[in-house]
């Protein structure tokens, strides 16, 4: 088996780690991770349908083809990580697994997590201008071209043994970064495979958990992701391989850095809130994240607008702030 493709390395007997371009600076490119074994030839996410040409020559590198590929497993519903998924299936043919977690199936098979109408909903009630919510409209174009919808033909759970390779990893519900995160554990060598659930370099978004019929979310995303994070440390993982950066060896000084900037956001917000006066979520947002261009960058004003509301979901819990909905707008101010 070849491989003069410096993208693509063995990180362990038959586990080839794919670097796939992804656009932006944050969260990087993506760590896609490909098991070869003799029973089975098994995909780790896909990257985005952008990236599949790469991912097309490096899986060539190693004297393969992807018609070769019986399972594709993904770690979430995010496009740059099954972006590519119908692209594989087109050239493996029906026989091709795609397998993924049961809390949110109909992302992957629809490109969005809800309907339009509870995304503009909800950005109307974080205060989102009119105008701004137009311009985030254009999102959709943007994902819809950055991978190809896929349907969903085995659906994972807790506990889930996976065969990969010439590995069986189970599947660990870590749910948090999305309703559908997944972690790929491997308990024989203490390899995990975390998804973006666990990131080296940045704290992953806790998204905002939005549902139909729903007037705010009512699942808390920071709350399930730090109990996500816990379960991953039961584990004791020896090594974590992730979607984006580098590999991690030191799963504790990575938890600290993710909760030294919760608790900074947190200050950061009741500061931002001592004025006594009541503001709007994007609002807040605009202040906690002064460097964000507010006109130019719709995907990041998601992001903020998300990380802020998240955040408030739990000072409420605590007491620290309280909330109204005044004129069809979420009011926050500081108890």
């Amino acid at each position: 088996m070849k491989n003069g493709n410096r993208y693509c390395r063995e990180i362990a007997h038959g586990i080839f780690s794919i670097t796939l371009p992804l656009p932006g600076d944050k969260p990087g490119p993506v760590n896609v991770y490909l098991f070869v074994g003799k029973n089975n030839v098994t995909l780790l996410d896909t990257g985005t349908a952008r990236a599949f040409g790469a991912l097309k020559r490096a899986v060539a590198d190693l004297g393969l083809a992807l018609a070769d590929i019986d399972r594709i497993v993904l770690t979430h519903s995010h496009v740059d990580h099954y972006g590519s998924a119908a692209k594989i299936a087109r050239e493996s043919g029906e026989l091709l697994d795609i397998a993924a977690n049961f809390r949110n199936p109909v992302s992957i098979a629809t490109g969005i997590g809800v309907s339009r109408k509870t995304m503009a909903d909800f950005l109307a009630l974080m205060g989102v201008p009119p105008a701004m919510r137009n311009i985030m409209r254009v999102l959709s174009v943007v994902f819809s071209a950055l991978g190809d919808t896929c349907e969903v033909t085995t659906i994972l759970r807790e506990g889930d043994i996976v065969p990969m390779g010439d590995y069986d990893c189970m599947v660990v519900e870590t749910p948090g970064h999305t309703r559908d995160s997944i972690c790929l554990y491997h308990e024989p060598t203490g390899m995990l495979f975390s998804g973006d659930h666990v990131l080296p370099h940045i704290t992953p978004n806790a998204f905002v958990m939005l549902e139909d019929g729903e007037v705010l979310p009512m699942r808390m995303s920071q709350k399930e992701f730090y109990s996500s994070i816990d379960k991953v440390r039961s584990l004791s993982p020896r090594i974590i391989y992730p979607a984006h950066g580098r590999v991690i060896e030191d799963f504790e000084a990575v938890v600290r850095m993710y909760e030294e900037s919760y608790r900074q956001r947190d200050e950061l917000i009741i500061s931002i809130l001592e004025n006594n006066k009541s503001q709007t979520v994007y609002a807040i947002a605009g202040r906690l994240f002064p460097k964000l261009n507010m006109a130019r960058l719709p995907l990041e004003i998601f992001l903020a607008v998300s990380e802020v509301y998240t955040h408030l979901q739990l000072l409420k819990e605590r007491g620290a702030v309280e909330t109204e909905i005044s004129g069809g707008t979420l009011l926050v101010k500081a108890c």
